[in-house]
Formats: C-alpha cells, sequence, structure tokens
C-alpha cells in the first residue's frame, strides 16, 4: 500500500488568511505593545495588599481584602 500527498491547486501555502494562530499562554510574557503578564498581575496585587488593605482578584476581578486572609471575596483565591 502507499500513499501521494498532494496540494489544491487552489492552495496557497503559508496564507496568512488561513493559518491558524498559536494559542495564548497564560505564562508568556506579555507581546510588545500590549498586555500584562501573570506576574505584572500578582505582584500588583500584593503591593496594592501591603500598601491598601484591598486589590482587584488576579483571577477573576473581585476584591481581595488583606484583613480576608487575602482572599477574593468573590471565588475565594488567596494570595499566600
Amino acid at each position: 500500500m502507499s500513499a501521494v500527498a498532494t496540494t489544491s491547486p487552489n492552495a496557497l501555502v503559508g496564507d496568512p488568511l488561513t493559518a491558524e494562530r498559536p494559542a495564548e499562554r497564560l505564562f508568556e510574557p506579555p507581546r510588545p505593545g500590549g498586555g500584562v503578564s501573570l506576574e505584572d498581575l500578582v505582584l500588583g496585587a500584593w503591593e496594592d495588599l501591603s500598601r491598601e488593605g484591598q486589590a482587584g482578584c488576579p483571577v477573576c476581578g473581585g476584591q481581595m481584602r488583606r484583613a480576608t486572609a487575602c482572599a477574593c471575596e468573590d471565588c475565594d483565591a488567596e494570595l499566600t
């Protein structure tokens, strides 16, 4: 048994309109010109908690308070 790979005469190799983009990864640094890394979100929350006693949750955007053991009031995520 044998197989032969062929291309369609109508298909363009490397056509940017049909090429799939790689999925965004959670731990990659932001691309130049946009985005915030996970590390930046967590460090920002720590700084806000230590300075102001409250911060936005890096997981869901809810409210975290130092008085509640640095736990989110909405999703229960904790910074420890």
